[in-house]
């Protein structure tokens, strides 16, 4: 099994990120020269590309590093759609393809990764891929983007860790935590369904059930659920006026805000807010 070793402790060096869809089925990838490292992760079709004289195929919901090489090229025509992302690291070269990293070495910072496998929970690495596209749009922080590029790899990494001895999730219970892991990344978007499902990339009747039968509760019922509970931690750890905390959760109006509130905790938002701040006088 061909892997690579990254020294962490070097971390990684993000080039820039970005999702590649083929116009249509006699699309090959280009010939150029890879001057850094290259992650692709295909999540429709398949991927024929060769580097440095190895021929890869990178199928749907597989991924493959690629080192540096004096030539990469398309080895065949066909439509496919996959994430990639250019970065640099310090490689540690074995001299084998099966040799394996030592547990001393492993405690010395090198992040033993497989070069091409199946991504078991590509879902979850989806949601990494898309928050470094857009911290890379957003911040323009060249650490941010480093630190999400290396967290981006780990990630990958344990998912293939052998023998782990971890039990695997189900595909569906993996989804059902990445759509959680997402609302709460983005409690403050206005979240609707239709984005939850296009951003998955399934079908919105398809999420809906699967959420509803896994957690006993509408997708945008939920939704709701974890906004309000947000808003009642900044009602009472700030001084932020209810308007604000409205609208900091995806509200454009406030009363449809405050009803909301009332129905999910019995009690307005500035009530609750003024409860609270009782109790705390009295707890002291």
């Amino acid at each position: 099994m061909d892997k690579i070793n990254f020294n962490i402790e070097n971390g990684f060096s993000y080039h820039w990120s970005g999702r590649f869809i083929a116009p249509n089925e006699n699309w090959i990838h280009m010939t150029r020269e890879l001057v850094d490292y290259e992650l692709v992760l295909v999540t429709e079709g398949i991927l024929y590309i060769e580097c440095d004289g190895t021929e890869y195929i990178v199928k749907e919901g597989e991924y493959l590093i690629m080192s540096p090489s004096k030539l990469q090229k398309g080895t065949k025509s066909g439509y496919c759609s996959f994430y990639w992302v250019h970065f640099d690291a310090d490689e540690m070269h074995t001299g084998s393809k099966d040799d394996k990293i030592s547990d001393e070495e492993k405690n010395k910072g090198w992040l033993n990764i497989k070069r091409q496998s199946v991504c078991k929970y590509k879902e979850r690495t989806i949601i990494l891929l898309k928050e470094l596209q857009d911290s890379d749009k957003r911040y323009r922080d060249q650490n941010l983007n480093n630190f999400l590029t290396g967290a981006l790899l780990t990630e990958i990494s344990l998912q293939n860790r052998e023998n782990s001895g971890s039990k695997e999730l189900h595909s569906k219970e993996q989804l059902n935590s990445d759509i959680k892991t997402y609302i709460s990344w983005h409690i403050s978007e206005s979240l609707r369904i239709e984005d939850l499902a296009a951003y998955f990339e399934y079908n919105e009747k398809y999420l809906t059930t699967l959420f509803r039968k896994l957690n006993g509760i509408p997708l945008k019922q939920y939704i709701l659920r974890e906004k309000i509970e947000y808003a009642k931690s900044v009602l009472t750890e700030s001084n932020t006026t209810v308007s604000e905390v409205a609208y900091s959760i995806g509200f454009s109006d406030v009363h449809n805000f405050s009803n909301a509130f009332k129905n999910i905790t019995g009690m307005a938002p500035g009530v609750y807010r003024r409860q609270y701040d009782q109790h705390s006088i009295f707890d002291k």
